[in-house]
């Protein structure tokens, strides 16, 4: 210890202004490496959470794809309703399952008015769960309105807002969207079905990512509700059942389709065309991706930034220990010559390295913690649609607090011992004989 203070006393009186700026340069050094593994983890870590809160979700689809990307379903379905049970009671990473329609409308109308939709699905119970779609007014959908066809509707939060002012005043409300034209029975005769659905949920809106990848409909019904009354539920199941969405604990996609793919093919035999895609009902998309790469590509930036800074402020310390080696010389020959160990004169160079890193790591860490906020306010905004995914009032990240400290440590310790291996490998005699 009292060497330690001896050549703090000594570097400090020598050059001053040249401790001051190491000192500050290993500060600075820290506080950069400390907040940028601090805010690439936070980021990664929430957004990773957000996009995978659900798991893996694909769209699978009996047919195949056409020359315009766009879904040419096999008709009727090559497998039945029971591909749901089967999904789930074959494999250990199918969670849920729901049947998805593409009998959609885009618009429907209250006392006359008409109102837009950017969506909307016919599914069943299991959808709501998949997404994670919350009941906010109103009661949930049961499997008793897919048997019976029931003519209710389910509105996300945000219309019932923009169309009722509110998700209560929405319940109850009857709603009428444009007619459709529905295939009748087993002939080929069809008719325009004109009726009224009553909003009876209001569930809380996905967020803009989800709602933009996976198509998640602003409304909801009963895919069995788009049918004339009468028809049998057993037969509609069948008939609609070729298209599914599916979540999967997986964590790849290409994995999470060889199993669906492995239990349809066990099923129903390998002639059925299959086609698993993440996306919308639409067809694929790569927004989910590229969100992906767009955090990847930041955090590794960032920490390459940050660890390029900290190479560059612990030189400061291997320059110290540098001038305190060269000016040491014939005195770390005596105390050589009057028996101390080699260890013992690096190990005494390491404490000093350590100790000035580990000041530098404190200075360090307080400047982070207290500019942290505020910097993860100006750098959010740079992920668009992303950051409405990030909660700005998350804490310090401790963990990536210690990660930097040891990095730094590290990298102090060893620049700091470098300088004094040629002095004390030199022949004591020789060192001796320097005036």
């Amino acid at each position: 210890m009292k060497k330690f203070i001896i050549m703090l006393m000594r570097q400090w009186s020598h050059s001053p202004i040249k401790m001051l700026l190491t000192l500050i340069a290993v500060s600075l050094g820290s506080f950069i490496l400390i907040l940028s593994f601090n805010v690439t983890d936070i980021i990664q870590d929430q957004v990773e959470t957000k996009l995978n809160q659900n798991g893996i979700i694909l769209q699978v689809a009996n047919g195949s794809w056409d020359a315009e990307g766009n879904i040419d379903q096999t008709k009727p379905s090559q497998w039945d309703f029971s591909i749901q049970s089967y999904l789930q009671s074959d494999t250990d990473t199918i969670v849920s399952s729901a049947i998805v329609s593409n009998y959609m409308f885009n618009e429907f109308s209250v006392d006359g008015t008409s109102y837009d939709l950017r969506s909307s699905i016919a599914t069943e119970v299991a959808y709501f769960d998949i997404f994670d779609l919350e009941i906010v007014a109103g009661v949930a959908m049961t499997d008793e309105d897919i048997t019976l066809g029931s003519r209710k509707v389910w509105i996300s939060e945000e219309t019932a807002e923009i169309v009722f002012s509110s998700a209560e005043s929405a319940i109850g409300v009857w709603i009428q969207p444009p007619g459709k034209m529905i295939g009748r029975g087993m002939s080929n005769k069809s008719q325009t079905v004109v009726t009224q659905y009553i909003i009876t949920g209001v569930y809380e809106s996905p967020s803009e990512i989800s709602r933009k990848v996976y198509g998640i409909g602003d409304l909801i019904v009963p895919y069995t509700s788009l049918l004339p009354s009468g028809v049998n539920t057993e037969v509609a199941k069948n008939k609609m059942s070729g298209m599914l969405v599916v979540s999967s604990t997986e964590t790849s996609i290409d994995d999470a389709e060889q199993t669906i793919s492995q239990v349809i093919y066990q099923n129903y035999g390998d002639d059925i065309d299959i086609v698993v895609w993440e996306g919308s009902m639409e067809g694929e998309t790569s927004y989910m991706t590229d969100l992906r790469q767009t955090v990847q590509v930041f955090t590794v930036s960032v920490n390459i930034l940050g660890l390029v800074l900290m190479l560059v402020s612990t030189l400061g310390v291997f320059s110290i220990m540098l001038v305190e080696a060269l000016s040491r010389r014939r005195q770390i020959c005596l105390e050589r010559a009057l028996g101390a160990s080699k260890n013992r004169i690096i190990k005494e160079f390491w404490s000093w390295s350590m100790a000035m890193s580990f000041l530098g790591i404190v200075i360090g860490a307080i400047l982070a913690y207290f500019t942290f906020p505020t910097i993860l306010e100006i750098i959010i905004p740079l992920f668009g649609e992303l950051s409405n995914e990030i909660d700005l009032g998350v804490g310090f990240s401790y963990i990536a607090l210690l990660k930097s400290a040891a990095l730094i440590l590290i990298f102090g310790g060893f620049f700091g011992v470098i300088p004094v291996l040629p002095v004390v490998r030199e022949n004591i005699a020789e060192g001796l004989k320097e005036e």
